[in-house]
C-alpha cells in the first residue's frame, strides 16, 4: 500500500474493537484524536478515505457485491465498501484485488461521517457545516473508469 496513505491507516488503528457491535464507539477514539488535529489533518483524513473508498468503486466489486446481496444498491454498496477500510491496509488490498467477498454482507456506514464528526467536535459546530469537499467522491459510481 502506498505511504501516502500512512496516516489514513495509521490513524484508524485507534479504533476500540472492545466497543465492536457499536460503530460510533469503535470510530470514537479516530474521531476524538482527529478533532485535536489541524483542519488540514481533518481534510486530509477525508480526502483519504474517499479516495480509498473510490478505488473499491468497481463494476468487479459491485457485480460480487451484487451475488451477495440480490438487493443491493448503492449506499449498501458504499458501506460494505467502508468494511474494507475499518480492517486494514492488508484486507483493503485483498478487496481491491477481488480476493475477499465476505464484506458484501457487512456494512460499516459510521466510518463515512468521522471527518464531519471530528471538525464539529473540534469547532462545536454541526456537523452538517463541514466546509470540505475531497476531490475524489466516495458515491457509487463515482469512478467511471472502474465501471467500463
Amino acid at each position: 500500500m502506498e505511504k501516502k496513505y500512512d496516516f489514513f491507516w495509521k490513524t484508524m488503528e485507534l479504533c476500540d474493537w472492545d466497543k465492536e457491535g457499536d460503530d460510533d464507539l469503535v470510530l470514537k477514539p479516530v474521531v476524538e484524536y482527529l478533532s485535536k488535529q489541524d483542519d488540514s489533518a481533518i481534510f486530509e483524513f477525508d480526502d483519504l478515505m474517499s479516495e480509498l473508498l473510490y478505488h473499491l468503486d468497481t463494476k468487479k466489486l459491485a457485480d460480487q457485491c451484487g451475488k451477495v446481496d440480490p438487493m443491493m444498491c448503492d449506499d449498501t454498496f458504499l458501506y460494505s465498501r467502508c468494511v474494507a477500510l475499518i480492517n486494514g491496509p492488508s484486507y483493503y488490498e485483498k478487496v481491491r484485488q477481488g480476493k475477499d467477498k465476505d464484506l458484501w454482507n457487512m456494512e460499516f456506514e459510521a466510518l463515512i461521517y468521522v471527518p464531519q464528526e471530528a471538525w464539529a467536535l473540534k469547532h462545536q459546530r454541526p456537523a452538517d457545516e463541514f466546509p470540505h469537499f475531497p476531490p475524489m467522491s466516495f458515491e457509487t459510481g463515482s469512478n467511471t473508469d472502474g465501471w467500463k
